[in-house]
């Protein structure tokens, strides 16, 4: 996991790099790489903060999102059966939904499903034009434990 990071910010430094020509360093730049690395590090370890991060992906369609959003409020009550059933709902509706993936990912993570956890994170990255951010999630639940 910490290779696909790495590979990650590699290819986003070395986009930013390519794009720099005659232009001067910004240390306000730099300042973001840090930051953008210590979130990583935080999703890798901080099962909590990661799932912050998992609830500020929103549907494309509104009617999969008021689902989710019943899904979400459940879910912050510790209603895991109840969000799990909206959410597998909203799977049924569509499925080429990342946010509906990485919200069961993250679900089953906290069941302690791990087969399940690392089944619909694959199912999610082979969503097409899903975000970076998202196919970065969905990496970090595949190599979760």
């Amino acid at each position: 996991m910490k290779n696909n990071v790495k590979l990650i910010f590699f290819m986003i430094i070395l986009s930013s790099c390519a794009s720099v020509g005659d232009k001067k360093l910004d240390i306000v730049g730099i300042e973001q790489v840090s930051e953008f690395s210590s979130s990583i590090n935080s999703l890798l370890s901080d099962k909590e903060f990661l799932k912050l991060e998992v609830l500020k992906i929103n549907s494309k369609k509104p009617s999969i999102q008021r689902i989710i959003n019943e899904a979400d409020d459940l879910w912050q009550k510790g209603k895991l059966n109840g969000a799990n059933l909206q959410l597998e709902r909203a799977l049924r509706i569509s499925k080429s939904e990342s946010s509906v993936y990485l919200r069961l990912a993250h679900l089953r993570l906290e069941q302690g499903f791990e087969k399940e956890v690392k089944a619909f994170a694959t199912k999610g990255l082979l969503i097409k034009n899903i975000s970076y951010w998202e196919a970065l999630l969905f990496n970090i639940y595949l190599k979760s434990k």
